[in-house]
């Protein structure tokens, strides 16, 4: 009994009155009645004298629910950490191995493992068990470290937590109520195009990533990656990426186009022409963007094949010197 606290004093009163408040926020259900609540309100207002209607006494409103849905998130935490720890623990030591982006779910979505991914999952209790899968998806391709033999980021894992319950609140918000590792894969996807479409290229690449460890047969996610990784100068990533997009479809055109890109913007014209922009061009021959780049890679390998202005190329004779060419500066005032 020594740790009762008074009735009077500031703690039971601030209590009361976050829970009127909560009493003023919710909505009764059918046959409830209401007076029967508003008698109730008074009687707590009269044992613990506090006014909930005075501005003196005003608490933050929704303090009560706030505070429980913070120990509902520290719950749900400790509930995942132990999901972790059991799938790690099960699971065998791995080691390292600009345009518009794909919106087609239906485009090569041959998962690693069809049952794996067609299983459902509940979305009630948190998600929990969704969450353990995403989890172990990452930690197999090494995502919560910054190097393979490294230690695990507690950054990363807060970030790919945050991106997990964004995309189980959209999920629940649009009424689903049992998903699949596809269904999450996709919504990582269409979160990362968001990404896209308002300039947040790394944060895209991550959402991207997070589609790739879950299904890692979708030529779209790493097209989409790689269009990510191209305006970021990232052009070796994404050149890698286009690759694998098209090893899984060979006739996914966006991928040959991006490849192009990629070889572009890092001065490889040759490549971005013959590997990329003709390939794509071969299956889309009415896209006329493709034409418009192959025009132009078309015009920058001829540059890069004529010496410039004011130089021209001599054949040296002298016997040590045969078969080298050498660039001479040609200026009009030399006699």
């Amino acid at each position: 009994m020594g740790n009762m606290t008074r009735s009077d004093s500031p703690v039971s009163r601030r209590i009361v009155l976050s829970f009127l408040d909560f009493l003023n926020s919710v909505e009764l259900a059918p046959g409830v009645d209401p007076e029967a609540l508003e008698v109730a309100k008074d009687c707590l207002e009269s044992i613990f004298s506090v006014n909930s209607s005075a501005t003196r006494e005003a608490i933050q409103p929704g303090l009560l629910l706030e505070l429980f849905a913070s120990l509902e998130a520290n719950e749900r935490d400790r509930a995942r950490a132990a999901l972790l720890s059991q799938s790690v623990s099960n699971k065998p030591s791995q080691n390292a191995g600009t345009s518009n982006v794909e919106e087609d779910p239906n485009k090569c979505t041959t998962s690693d493992s069809d049952s794996q991914m067609e299983d459902t999952f509940d979305l009630d209790h948190s998600g929990d068990e969704l969450f353990a899968k995403f989890y172990a998806a990452l930690d197999e391709i090494n995502f919560f470290k910054t190097s393979p033999a490294g230690a695990e980021d507690p950054g990363l894992l807060s970030k790919a937590t945050q991106y997990f319950n964004d995309a189980l609140l959209a999920m629940q918000k649009s009424g689903t109520k049992k998903a699949s590792l596809v269904d999450l894969a996709e919504s990582f996807k269409s979160r990362g195009n968001e990404f896209m479409r308002s300039n947040q290229h790394l944060k895209a690449v991550e959402l991207y990533t997070c589609a790739i460890a879950l299904n890692k047969k979708n030529a779209i996610y790493y097209c989409n990656r790689a269009a990510a990784y191209t305006l970021l100068n990232m052009n070796n990533e994404a050149i890698e990426d286009c690759l694998k997009s098209i090893e899984i479809d060979p006739s996914y055109s966006k991928a040959y186009s991006r490849l192009g890109s990629a070889y572009f913007a890092m001065g490889n014209y040759h490549d971005a022409l013959y590997k990329g922009y003709l390939k794509a061009a071969e299956l889309d021959p009415s896209n006329e963007n493709v034409r418009q780049n192959i025009e132009v890679a078309k015009k920058k390998l001829a540059e890069q094949r004529v010496p410039p202005e004011g130089q021209v190329v001599l054949q040296v004779k002298n016997s040590s010197l045969a078969g080298h060419l050498i660039l001479v500066h040609h200026h009009q005032d030399i006699p």
